[in-house]
């Protein structure tokens, strides 16, 4: 999941960038995701702005059957999906659907498949499932401020007219249509679970999960296409069309998380398909993204070490070092990140 913290201006978060997977179906506005074949039979699917998805899928169509890693953010994201499939790729039954680890954004349609089909994730997203993650920080804090963004639109409408009106009206029915598919939502955990790694080879292909250790969470899978070359990554690392864009860290595991991405550099791949943005090929990026993960280590914990608080933290952290690479969103740190953090080290080195 994303790291967006503050309220954006006139439309919600989740409506502003559309490497995020937004969409709406709303009728006549065109489908909700966009499909991208990136090899054989192997689709990427991105939302088109449609319909509030949020994060990618993958969509692997196998002899007599489709796989499907990640489910969307919603019952209603994921019935969308599965239909467009159905319409545009395939009137193969999805048998599998594999969740890159337990974020609502990326697991909450779970709920929509029956007994006949396998849901497969890590042992740890079982057990977040499992237990009260809908009234836990992270699924709160990208949902809660939903009802206020909601009044700030409706407000900018009665004071616009013309295009942006329009905008503004069309983005309302979207996040209207979200809220209320919020609401529908009951959490369906993985009926099948592994601890390390996974194979299966099915429908005349192979495909290997591997938790490759702590870093978005606790319990993250990548999928691995050892034949077409290509990796799916979850929120483990992220894309975009001009380089990679930071993941969510509220619920992460910093201090280990570079030494996990140093194992995904052991897989043999091409092609990074991550979970938000778009697919990539630079593998220099994990590296990159280590060298991020390492240094907002060090920052947070000096800070603390110094005495100051989360907030003051937040203030102190520097790292326009990475702006070339992450733009200059990069200088304002996430305060669900340092907050995190002081949890880990809280655990550490108790003061």
């Amino acid at each position: 999941m994303l790291g967006v913290f503050s309220v954006l201006v006139g439309l919600p978060w989740f409506l502003e960038t559309p490497a995020m997977g937004v969409s709406s179906q709303i009728p006549g506005d065109g489908p909700a995701y966009r499909f991208e074949e990136l090899t054989d039979g192997v689709h990427f699917a991105i939302g088109t702005g449609a319909m509030v998805v949020m994060s990618n899928a993958l969509v692997i169509i196998n002899d007599d059957h489709v796989m499907l890693v990640d489910s969307s953010v919603t019952p209603a994201a994921a019935r969308a999906l599965v239909a467009q499939i159905k319409a545009e790729l395939t009137d193969k039954p999805i048998r599998y659907v594999i969740n890159t680890h337990y974020h609502f954004d990326h697991a909450h349609g779970n709920q929509i498949f029956g007994d006949e089909v396998e849901i497969i994730g890590h042992d740890y997203v079982r057990q977040m499932h499992l237990s009260n993650v809908l009234e836990q920080r992270t699924n709160r804090s990208f949902t809660e401020i939903i009802p206020s963004q909601l009044d700030s639109i409706r407000e900018q409408i009665v004071r616009s007219d013309g295009q942006n009106r329009d905008r503004l009206e069309a983005s309302l029915r979207i996040s209207e249509a979200h809220w209320n598919a919020l609401q529908e939502t009951e959490v369906t955990p993985p009926n099948v679970t592994y601890s390390e790694t996974m194979t299966l080879v099915k429908g005349g292909r192979e495909i290997q999960l591997h938790f490759l250790g702590r870093g978005h969470t606790g319990g993250d899978t990548v999928v691995l296409l050892p034949a077409e070359r290509l990796v799916f990554t979850g929120d483990f690392l992220l894309g975009h069309p001009n380089g990679p864009i930071l993941s969510y860290m509220g619920d992460g595991f910093v201090n280990e998380w570079s030494k996990s991405l140093g194992r995904l550099k052991e897989l043999d791949f091409d092609l990074i398909v991550p979970g938000h943005g778009e697919p990539f090929r630079d593998r220099d990026y994990i590296s990159v993204y280590q060298r991020y993960l390492r240094e907002l280590w060090k920052q947070v914990s000096k800070a603390r070490n110094q005495g100051h608080s989360v907030a003051e933290a937040v203030d102190t952290v520097d790292l326009s070092q990475f702006e070339e690479h992450y733009g200059e969103g990069v200088r304002d740190v996430d305060p669900r990140a340092v907050l995190r953090i002081y949890e880990l080290l809280q655990i550490q080195m108790p003061i």
